[in-house]
């Protein structure tokens, strides 16, 4: 192993196994763990166990990036958006294959790269910064301009935490004023009405589109659909391929393809999030990396390894990955997410009727009796995730609707103090833009 390239794997817990990471790294290069950029991470002699360790705990960035670059990485990879900043600075110094440190802030500045799409003239959403701890005059001059529905999410974060469904300007307020969201910098972003109607929905209308940039090349390896999202925006789970037809998947392959170039992305992977509306498909955001739940639902469908695919490209390998073969079968992986008024899970049950139906593979518990909720935590919220692959969308649909009639689950309920939450479903109902 002592000739084997070695690669920066910039790791928390929610990034995955780190078994399983070790085993994809097998015959491809040795892992340097990189910790401490996040405090979600296993202890130290647990990874040690399978790889040499780099921790950055309570370092400035610049130290952060000399501490990395000392430990001679021949390339870099993310799973998550939080270090793609410093992962962009480490390739740079390296001359590694990852994503410039310019498009590095464009990709994790939610206002700048919706600054940088509307530039291009990409279709999206209208917007306004909210700076943290913003006077009062100037968050009534927000809630003055905004048109509404808007979403409230910070400029910085992912996976939905503290995303909010604002109606209108008095919620607004409301929240702006309170020290959870306002001592954030945050984004307001209008409600784009949705192609169908919700209720008329089998699947969600937002979907997400994976690729492999590089030389400024784009190659896309996954069109994914989504179930449609618990209040207030929290994700309940995807499912390849994704249940767009033709027409469909190109329109919205070429607003990825729009967005991708107005980002200036030359070499990297990215995971683009898109919502389909009236006018057609819209862009509602880049991200720097592979998706969630990707590797995993590809793998289910017959693709070649993914994540080994994805060290080799960062490690200066072949240029593209392999795409999945053609196959009429659906993956999927199913979230179940609590009310929004939870606050502790008293009584979780039928798990292992979950597990014994047909096209279900496995079920992983995200929650035990006991542990506090809270539904700002986004789509990390979920009680547990189901996998499988089933034979068409018609069967998905209906094994979907089987698992959230076969689940008991019981909580403390709380009503939030000073902070209004997220609306109803009836309150939700998307309007244009």
């Amino acid at each position: 192993m002592a000739d084997l390239p070695r690669l920066a794997f910039f790791y928390e817990q929610i990034s995955g196994s780190v078994l399983e990471i070790f085993e994809a790294a097998q015959g491809c290069c040795r892992i340097v763990w990189v910790i401490g950029w996040s405090p979600d991470a296993p202890p130290v002699r647990t990874l040690a166990r399978f790889g040499e360790v780099v921790d950055v705990t309570g370092m400035r960035d610049t130290e952060a990036v000399d501490h990395i670059v000392a430990a001679r990485p021949d390339g870099v990879f993310v799973f998550d958006d939080s270090p793609l900043r410093l992962a962009a600075a480490v390739a740079e110094r390296l001359s590694l294959r990852f994503h410039n440190p310019s498009t590095a802030r464009l990709l994790t500045d939610k206002v700048a790269q919706r600054t940088e799409l509307a530039r291009a003239g990409v279709p999206g959403p209208r917007f306004w910064a909210v700076p943290a701890n913003a006077a009062s005059a100037h968050r009534a001059r927000i809630a003055g301009e905004a048109h509404y529905p808007v979403v409230l999410k910070p400029q910085t974060g992912a996976g939905s935490r503290d995303t909010y469904h604002v109606p209108d300007a008095a919620t607004l307020q409301q929240l702006l004023a309170g020290p959870r969201v306002g001592s954030e910098d945050m984004v307001l972003e209008e409600v784009l009405a949705e192609a169908h109607p919700r209720e008329l929905q089998r699947f969600g209308d937002v979907l997400m589109v994976d690729s492999l940039v590089s030389a400024g090349h784009g190659t896309h390896f996954a069109v994914t659909g989504h179930f449609i999202p618990a209040e207030p925006f929290r994700g309940t789970g995807s499912f390849i391929p994704s249940h767009l037809d033709a027409a469909e998947t190109t329109a919205v392959l070429e607003a990825t393809d729009a967005a991708l170039a107005a980002l200036g992305i030359e070499n990297g992977f990215t995971n683009t999030d898109l919502i389909l509306t009236p006018a057609g498909p819209r862009v509602l955001e880049v991200n720097g990396r592979i998706g969630g739940q990707i590797p995993v639902l590809l793998g289910a469908v017959g693709s070649a390894p993914l994540l080994q695919e994805a060290m080799r490209f960062a490690l200066h390998g072949p240029d593209g990955v392999a795409l999945p073969p053609g196959s009429e079968r659906v993956a999927f992986c199913a979230m179940y997410q609590p009310p929004t008024g939870a606050q502790r899970l008293v009584e979780l049950g039928g798990l292992d009727a979950v597990a014994g139906l047909a096209g279900v593979t496995h079920v992983i518990p995200n929650r035990v009796v006991g542990d506090a909720i809270d539904w700002r935590e986004g789509t990390l919220s979920r009680l547990f995730t189901a996998y499988g692959v089933v034979d068409d969308h018609d069967q998905l649909h209906q094994l979907y609707e089987e698992i959230k009639r076969l689940v008991v689950a019981r909580y403390d309920m709380v009503v939030t103090d000073g902070d209004p939450g997220p609306p109803t479903f009836s309150e939700m109902a998307p309007t244009s833009g």
